[in-house]
Formats: C-alpha cells, structure tokens, sequence
C-alpha cells in the first residue's frame, strides 16, 4: 500500500510507504500510485481534490499553480516578469539588427535578409508589448 500525504485536508505533500501518527494520508493501490505518477511523467500534476476527497492530477498551463484551497491560480506577477524580461531582450537583439543593417550598408553589402529578421523582431515586441498591457491591464 502506498499513502499520499495531505497537509492542512487541503494540500498533496508526497508518497509514503508508512504512515506517521498525527497526519492525515490517503490509501492508494500500486495500480493507482502507479498511474499517477504515469500522469506526471506526461507533464500532468498531481494534486488532491478537496471537493473529491481523491488524489488526481491536472494538467496546469505556464503561471498556473493550486493555491492551499486547492484551486488553479494564475501567477500574473511571474508572468509579467518573464515577458518584460523577454521585451528586454528582443529589445537588445533588434538594436544589434538595426547596428548590423547600418554597417551592411556602408559596405554596400545586401540588407535584405537583415531587415526582414528585423521586420519580424518587430512584430515580435509589439506581440509582447500587447501581451504586457494586457496582464497590467
């Protein structure tokens, strides 16, 4: 038998072989412990749900997380770093792009193929710009 910690009769801890006074377990099967575990190798996390009383899994998207109520949250200050992060550097590579375009053109060298990475690292930041005003909202 193999029993799954729950903290608080809210919160999924870990897999125990044996119990300890004082805490709160759910019992499982081999085949259950065994097929939750198949779940998380597939990118699925696994959880207990309070409303079920069961140990399940889900799969949460980026920024998402179960809150202690065992609800899926989203993360929004987290996700607002990494596109400002990801602004930041777009940013930097469409200066070096700009620098690369000019001394191209000093030596009368083809721009093309530059100025259409820069023409898609521009569509690339608006992306992200959009994406920022709408998480700050």
């Amino acid at each position: 038998m193999i029993y799954a910690l729950i903290e608080n009769n809210t919160t999924f801890i870990g897999f125990f072989t044996e119990k300890e006074k004082g805490k709160k377990y759910i019992s499982l099967t081999e085949k259950e412990h065994t097929k939750l575990l198949e779940e998380q190798t597939r990118g699925n996390t696994i959880y207990f749900n309070i409303e079920t009383k069961a140990m399940e899994t889900i799969k949460l998207e980026t920024f998402e997380y179960i809150d202690k109520n065992g609800e899926v949250k989203k993360d929004t200050e987290t996700e607002l770093k990494h596109y400002k992060d990801m602004l930041l550097i777009l940013k930097k590579e469409r200066v070096q792009l700009k620098k690369d375009i000019r001394d191209f053109e000093e030596f009368e060298e083809d721009t093309t193929e530059l100025k259409e990475q820069l023409r898609i690292k521009e569509k690339e930041i608006t992306d992200i710009e959009n994406i920022i005003n709408d998480l700050e909202g």
